[in-house]
């Protein structure tokens, strides 16, 4: 396979002894070697042929991210251009590659979209986003605190023992190691089957089955629910199908063990739902679509989850054969698709809003806001909005270490990864303001904003002045930060 190599200044090799068993013996190096040399021996090893170099120059400082960032853009051309061929990225491990971990993503990503990958030679964690959870903190915090906690657990780890929360279908027994559940391993199997479809030809595209939000409305229907009592919802169906530990291989904290437990599905099974998944999923243009303005703001009612921004396309045939689609952006309930619709008993159903009529909604009942209600505003600005960073970290630290134990994929990572930004550049524009009694002209200005044209200020606005909006299907509630 073609291969680039890539590291910075210092290195941070992980390699104190190299296993040479290819070639019949072991041996140990008294000297770390350099990270071009680990690179050329890893290719050496696995059949890589190198083309070409990124490495920072002779004078180059350690800690020079503008000069490493230029490096990198220097790799993504050499990927882009009109005579442009893809490459492996091999990297010593991922502080190399960046220097802290929302960096490291954004990279990630973006190699992702183009085709490729990025590989560490450290062969204790191959995998970059393992190596970046280890060596590397949100924001340039030090990741030390957590590297011992890891190394804590490491041992038990190596042994394929659970640790934290079991899938659905196993639980932990007696010797640590995952055993099935009974009643529960019978629903993953059918989840798999049903979604997996009919067998077809290697060279004909995957039928597959009924769809997500099939399945879960029959789960529904016969009365079953998730193991925490919640309906089966597509999303609970979806992370089931792509959880490789139903194939009897254990895979957490940079530690992968081959038949560790006794598998719940057939290989055979899963490749195939694998590839129907594959099939079914459209190719993503980039995002231009304005963030929703009261999303993390507005909340379901009957559960208290948060009313998630979606967007539709509709595509239909005019009469004279021409094609035309529409978008419709609404606020929707997680598990509102796992219910079926209202019921003749009148039970509700989870909060669904278009988009446009609850802003509108929401901004008029801000507009009637009257004296009293002002007097009590306490609006969060500038120092108090380290609370929503801080929120927003812990959401991106949660993702990130479910797509490095193996639950989920590197684009269940791009919303987190938004979230944390715009938090971030929310606490920029406060400015360093801190929590206050804010005087009637700031208030005015920040009630303008929420009820201007502009998007992200409204948007802004709303997390300053508004604490949440309560939704049921009819009606909703507006609590102001008081």
């Amino acid at each position: 396979m073609r291969a680039v190599g890539f590291h910075s200044r210092p290195a941070q090799s992980t390699n104190a002894s190299l296993d040479t068993q290819s070639s019949g013996g072991a041996f140990d190096l008294s000297d770390r070697l350099t990270p071009r040399a680990e690179i050329e021996l890893y290719c050496q090893r696995n059949s890589h042929q190198l083309i070409n170099w990124y490495e920072p120059a002779e004078d180059e400082a350690p800690n020079d991210f503008d000069a490493r960032h230029d490096r990198y853009r220097q790799m993504i051309a050499s990927f882009t251009g009109a005579n442009a061929r893809l490459a492996l990225v091999l990297v010593p491990d991922a502080s190399h590659l960046a220097e802290d971990l929302e960096t490291l993503v954004e990279r990630l990503l973006e190699l992702d979209h183009l085709g490729t990958e990025v590989r560490c030679t450290d062969p204790d964690l191959p995998d970059a986003l393992q190596s970046g959870e280890r060596l590397l903190g949100i924001g340039g915090k030090s990741p030390q605190r957590q590297a011992r906690i890891r190394n804590s657990i490491a041992a038990k780890a190596s042994r394929g023992e659970v640790l934290g929360r079991t899938p659905y279908g196993y639980a932990a027994g007696p010797d640590g190691l995952l055993k099935p559940v009974e009643d529960e391993s019978v629903i993953v199997k059918e989840i798999f089957e049903t979604y997996a479809g009919p067998w077809h030809g290697e060279d004909s595209k995957p039928l597959g089955g009924p769809g997500l939000r099939a399945i879960a409305r029959t789960l529904n229907d016969r009365g079953l629910r998730t193991r925490t009592g919640r309906p089966w919802s597509p999303l609970a169906i979806a992370g089931i199908l792509k959880n490789r530990t139903y194939l009897g291989t254990y895979t957490r904290y940079g530690v992968r063990i081959a038949g560790s437990h006794e598998p719940l599905v057939r290989r055979e099974i899963f490749n195939r739902a694998d590839a129907v998944t594959k099939s079914r999923s459209p190719r993503r243009r980039k995002a231009s679509e304005p963030p929703y303005i009261f999303g993390g703001i507005a909340r379901c009612n009957l559960c208290g989850r948060g009313l998630a921004g979606l967007t539709r396309r509709r595509e239909w045939k005019r009469t004279n054969g021409t094609s035309t689609s529409k978008s419709y952006r609404y606020y929707e309930c997680p598990s509102r698709d796992a219910l079926r619709e209202r019921g003749d008993d009148g039970t509700p159903r989870h909060s669904a809003w278009h988009a446009g009529e609850l802003d509108e909604a929401v901004r008029e009942q801000v507009r009637r806001w009257g004296v009293r209600v002002k007097k009590k505003l306490r609006p969060i600005t500038g120092d108090s909005l380290a609370d929503v960073v801080a929120e927003a970290e812990r959401q991106f630290n949660r993702a990130l270490r479910m797509v490095a134990s193996a639950y989920g994929t590197l684009g269940d990572l791009e919303k987190p990864l938004q979230e944390l930004n715009r938090a971030r550049e929310s606490v920029a524009q406060a400015g360093d303001s801190s929590v206050r009694k804010v005087d009637i002209t700031e208030l005015d200005r920040l009630i303008a904003d929420l009820l201007g044209e502009q998007v992200e200020p409204a948007r802004r606005a709303a997390n300053a002045l508004i604490e949440r909006v309560v939704a049921d299907e009819d009606n909703f509630e507006v609590i102001p930060r008081t």
